[in-house]
């Protein structure tokens, strides 16, 4: 019921960042990212330790894909 797939992860995370954009804080982005799970049909029943879960996977892809251009850039020097 509280499933979310890996590709649908990632448009979550592209929302937060077109919306939010790539600087947010922790807090920020846990907050924001909550409030996408309220528009999610069945997620704003979402039990505390599963979103706990859900918002740690989703700050590491968060984080992962602002350092994916630094990456780039450092390869083509």
């Amino acid at each position: 019921m509280y499933r979310i797939a890996s590709d649908q992860m990632e448009r979550l995370v592209q929302i937060i960042r077109e919306q939010s954009g790539d600087m947010l804080s922790r807090a920020d982005f846990n907050d924001t990212m909550l409030q996408l799970f309220e528009d999610i049909a069945g997620f704003e029943t979402l039990p505390r330790k599963l979103a706990q879960r859900y918002l740690k996977i989703l700050w590491q892809s968060y984080q992962s894909a602002n350092r994916a251009p630094e990456r780039i850039a450092r390869n083509r020097q």
